[in-house]
């Protein structure tokens, strides 16, 4: 079985770190180790580490970032630094199940799983539990490449991959994240991307981390549609365009550098990506068009290129989406953003 990389990225997390390094101890499968990068923390989040460091049955390496990084680049050092077959995320506010790691590692004896991520309880700061990340799944669900929604969340504090991932991170820079455009994917967004284009990723419905809810998270929940956005109904959808365009310019430098089964699959995501940009753009024009004739003929040939089949998000718009178009987008055109968005 592969071995395993904890990537923890901390920043003044010294009220609830403890906690979170006792329950990596208590891991009835131990990681290899533990790599710790310290995002300019000025309370005793070091120290912690350190005290921890000294009795932990595995390796813990501690790093400290001399100018604050932010999340999004302390969790790429974090990731960079890790030497195991597998790397899982780990946030420093919150508790993992004793088994998380011997239950993450069993998707990876399929070799082309390259990503696989879980359900996860989520608690308040006192440790009472308030709900789960996602409702209604049960079992283990594998997804094949470009099978899921291409812009769906999912924490990395869930998430195992596979270290081959990395020899991408070269282009993590020039990446854009759909959400906030003028920032580089997220970390967690970063290798979910590439693993459902390289390969098969797993979803396994078991919680097996409690995610502290203490409102001084980098991301809050509230439901599981925080989780599973579904943007193609978004008439603010700026940021999807340019991504799908960017997702198929970072596939095209990447041709170089795979193999030839990589290369294969690139190009099935870079023809995706592309057919998703092209419907993407068709529908900014249904709102944006001038004349209600130019967003009568955009709503006919999203029709023709079947974007409103059933589906999520930008991927597919459904009968909500051809509603929305035909009942407001064509009428109203840009004025329907204004009430809508």
């Amino acid at each position: 079985m592969p071995s395993v990389s904890i990537a923890l990225a901390t920043h003044n997390g010294e009220q609830h770190l403890a906690a979170q390094l006792e329950s990596l101890s208590r891991q009835t499968t131990l990681p290899s180790e533990l790599v710790v990068t310290d995002d300019a923390s000025v309370d005793r989040t070091r120290d912690i580490v350190g005290e921890f460091a000294v009795t932990a049955l595995f390796p813990v390496r501690l790093h400290q970032n001399e100018t604050r990084l932010g999340y999004r680049a302390n969790f790429m050092r974090a990731v960079a630094l890790c030497g195991s077959d597998l790397i899982a995320f780990c946030d420093q506010d919150d508790v993992w199940d004793p088994e998380k790691i011997s239950v993450m590692k069993e998707p990876f004896r399929d070799p082309d799983v390259l990503l696989a991520y879980h359900n996860a309880t989520v608690m308040d700061k006192d440790g009472r539990p308030l709900g789960h990340f996602y409702q209604d799944r049960s079992g283990v669900e594998r997804f094949a490449p470009l099978a899921p929604n291409p812009w769906r969340l999912v924490p990395g504090l869930t998430q195992v991959f596979r270290r081959t991932l990395t020899k991408c991170s070269f282009l993590h820079s020039a990446s854009i994240d759909p959400y906030s455009p003028a920032e580089r994917l997220a970390h967690d967004q970063w290798y979910l991307f590439l693993a459902s284009v390289f390969g098969c990723t797993v979803h396994v419905s078991r919680p097996l981390v409690r995610y502290r809810q203490h409102g001084a998270n980098a991301f809050g929940w509230n439901n599981e549609s925080r989780l599973v956005p579904e943007p193609g109904y978004v008439l603010r959808n700026e940021g999807f365009i340019a991504a799908a365009r960017n997702r198929s310019e970072l596939l095209r430098r990447l041709q170089d550098r795979s193999t030839p089964e990589e290369q294969s699959r690139a190009r099935a995501a870079i023809a995706y990506y592309d057919a998703l940009h092209e419907r993407l753009t068709g529908r900014r024009s249904v709102y944006d068009s001038p004349s209600l004739a130019a967003r009568a003929r955009a709503v006919h040939a999203l029709l023709k290129q079947g974007a409103y089949r059933s589906g999520r998000g930008a991927t597919g718009y459904g009968w909500r989406g051809l509603l929305l178009d035909v009942c407001a987008g064509v009428p109203l055109g840009a004025r329907s953003k204004r009430l809508f968005s």
